[in-house]
């Protein structure tokens, strides 16, 4: 082996971004010159290959060390997040709209509004991204929102909930694009799936341990000094400052900085991911031309659409099912216990879905297959009669694996978008953006006129889940289109732009995935 100032012999390195059975190399005589101030380019133009030439190092090593690493406290993370939404929905039947003397729809208010402060709060948090390291941003929003949802517990009325629901809203908006990031950070583009399917069954867990704690602290006696959901509320602030304190002292932000790898690791890392083409966020200056860009993305819109009605009903069912259920003539006990397979669902879908998205299957077609059972679930819960109960539990859970599609859509929009301004944007903006829309049009299809049965709000998720299918097969369409248009480009052309903070749209070797 050998190493001078131009190349670097990289035939003992597992990376598909080189044919390393041709002798290629990664030439940095072509390296473009935005390019040499990216500290990941450095790192790669100076490695000694030849004193790390006896470890042998491959790809697949260094991803299942990542999983290890962080995988399980992401998907706390995401399951502290997703539980804050959840116990609300708990607390409502154990006795919180009563203490707290709502009327009329000021219990579907909350959630609304929540979400309307998550929006406003994208902006704040994109800021924050741009500048900061992304698990520092992440991590000391957990912590913040850890203690609002504590404050949960000492309101008194509607505008004390209300206050405390918009500032958790405020400090939530970091959770998507921070780990939509930090997946992108580590992992390619075909792993990028299978990794957000693992953080993202954080809702699901959220869903059957939101039962079991929800029954758990309806056994404190209505004569306690302290309401059982109060309680609930403090106990899942604390877990949640805990997590945050982790993450923001003990989990990286990029490669660089991960002190778990070892150099030859970062090494075949960095040269893997270069395949991608879609580099790797550091904290870097703010573009105004990649931020255009974006507005001017059909993609942006696409997925600001399909995150808007798949989110309609994936976090509407996870406020109101315990609601649902009770409709159907069961217990508020009763309805935590029965909630619970909904999120076994949840999690079955994801890991199944984004395995085979992994092994090749897909992306769009897996959203739309993940939709039917969900479709035909929304059509059991709006014209099966009430006397059947079991025909109306089974659609409460066929709807929740319309829970795995929007943890692909984050991958995928992860993997089809380059330039650090312009995927932060799509990230807080896009994503997150149309899973605010969704989440503060769901709450409202349920109208306090219409309980018990609710049934706008049930034929409306029917609906939103058709749409979201008929997106899905327009962007496959567009990514195709795109592909082919850039057939002519070879990978060599182009090689020097991974590095050099270009966008999808500049850097004409991207290829999009569909």
């Amino acid at each position: 082996m050998k190493k001078n100032n131009n190349e670097i012999d990289v035939k003992s390195v597992d990376t598909p971004s080189l044919d390393v059975d041709k002798g290629e190399h990664f030439d940095f005589s072509l390296v473009h010159e935005k390019a040499a101030e990216d500290p990941n380019f450095q790192y790669l133009k100076n490695f000694d290959v030849e004193k790390y030439a006896h470890e042998d190092v491959t790809y697949k090593q260094v991803v299942k060390k990542l999983y290890k690493q962080f995988a399980w406290i992401m998907t706390i993370a995401y399951f502290l997040q997703f539980i804050d939404k959840v116990m609300l929905n708990y607390a409502r039947i154990m006795g919180l709209v009563i203490d707290l003397n709502l009327v009329g729809n000021q219990f579907s208010d909350l959630p609304t509004y929540f979400f309307v402060a998550y929006i406003f709060g994208e902006f704040f948090q994109s800021f924050l991204i741009q500048r900061y390291p992304v698990t520092k941003v992440l991590g000391a929003n957990i912590v913040i929102w850890g203690i609002l949802t504590g404050f949960c517990a000492l309101t008194r009325n509607f505008a004390g909930i209300l206050t405390v629901r918009i500032l958790l809203g405020l400090a939530e908006s970091a959770v998507i694009p921070c780990m939509v990031l930090i997946t992108t950070n580590f992992v390619d583009t075909k792993d990028t799936a299978f990794f957000t399917g693992i953080w993202y069954c954080g809702s699901g867990l959220g869903q059957i341990f939101g039962g079991l704690i929800s029954y758990l602290f309806q056994l404190v006696s209505p004569t306690a000094p302290v309401a059982g959901w109060r309680i609930m509320f403090i106990v899942i602030g604390i877990l949640n400052a805990i997590v945050g304190i982790y993450i923001y002292f003990f989990l990286p932000s990029t490669p660089l900085t991960n002190s778990k790898l070892t150099p030859k690791e970062k090494y075949v890392l960095l040269l893997h991911l270069n395949k991608a083409k879609i580099g790797i966020n550091e904290a870097k200056k703010f573009s105004l031309r990649q931020l255009g860009e974006f507005f001017m993305d059909i993609q942006a819109w696409l997925f600001f659409f399909i995150s808007a009605t798949i989110s309609f009903s994936s976090n509407t069912i996870s406020t109101f099912s315990s609601l649902d259920i009770m409709s159907f003539g069961f217990t508020s006990r009763q309805a935590a216990l029965l909630n619970m397979p909904s999120g076994v669902v949840s999690i079955v879908s994801s890991i199944v879905s984004t395995y085979f998205i992994r092994k090749g299957f897909p992306r769009f077609l897996a959203i739309s297959i993940l939709l039917v059972p969900a479709v035909c679930g929304g059509a059991l819960m709006s014209f099966l009669p009430k006397s059947n109960q079991a025909g109306l539990l089974i659609g409460i859970y066929m709807i929740n694996t319309v829970t795995a599609p929007l943890a692909i859509c984050y991958a995928w929009a992860g993997a089809n978008v380059a330039g650090s301004t312009k995927k932060i944007a799509f990230t807080a903006l896009a994503i997150s953006g149309g899973f605010c829309v969704g989440n503060i049009t769901g709450p409202q299809s349920y109208r306090a006129h219409e309980a018990p049965d609710y049934y706008s709000a049930k034929i409306s998720m029917l609906a939103t889940q058709a749409v979201s299918i008929v997106l899905a097969l327009i962007m496959a369409f567009i990514y195709y289109a795109r592909n082919k248009a850039r057939s002519k480009y070879t990978e060599v052309e182009t090689e020097e732009e991974t590095w050099a903070d270009r966008t999808d749209f500049e850097n004409k070797s991207f290829r999009y995935i569909y």
